[in-house]
C-alpha cells in the first residue's frame, strides 16, 4: 500500500469514528430525556453508550495520527535550510529609509559654496 491509500484509509475512518461519536451522544440525550419523562432519578447511562463513546474515540485518535501523513521538522536549523543569506536580509522590513542620520551631521550650504 502506499502512503497515500493509507492517509486516505486512515482519514475515511476517522470519519466514519466520528459519526459513531456523535451517534453516542445522540443516543445519551435520548436516554437521558426517556429516564426523565419516565421520572427515573437514576442518571447514569448504560454501559453500552459509554464504551461506544471511549471506543470512536480511541479509533479515530489513531485514524488521525495514521492519517496525517509525513511530519516537517520544527527545528530552526531545518527551516533556515530552505533560504540563502542574501534572500533573509534584502526584505523590505530591513529597509529603513527614515532614519536620524541627517541630523546627526547637518548640510552646511554657506560652506560648501566656494
Amino acid at each position: 500500500m502506499t502512503c497515500q491509500s493509507v492517509m486516505l484509509a486512515g482519514k475515511a475512518i476517522a470519519v466514519v469514528s466520528f459519526l459513531f461519536m456523535l451517534h453516542s451522544g445522540y443516543s445519551a440525550r435520548e436516554y437521558l430525556l426517556y429516564s426523565k419523562s419516565i421520572g427515573r432519578q437514576n442518571l447514569s447511562l448504560p454501559i453500552e453508550i459509554v464504551l461506544e463513546c471511549l471506543l470512536a474515540l480511541a479509533v479515530m485518535t489513531v485514524a488521525l495520527v495514521v492519517g496525517v501523513g509525513e511530519l516537517k521538522p520544527i527545528s530552526y536549523e531545518a527551516e533556515m535550510k530552505r533560504y540563502s543569506i542574501d534572500g533573509m536580509y534584502s526584505r523590505p522590513s530591513f529597509q529603513v529609509f527614515n532614519h536620524r542620520g541627517r541630523f546627526l551631521r547637518p548640510v552646511n550650504n554657506a560652506l560648501d559654496t566656494k
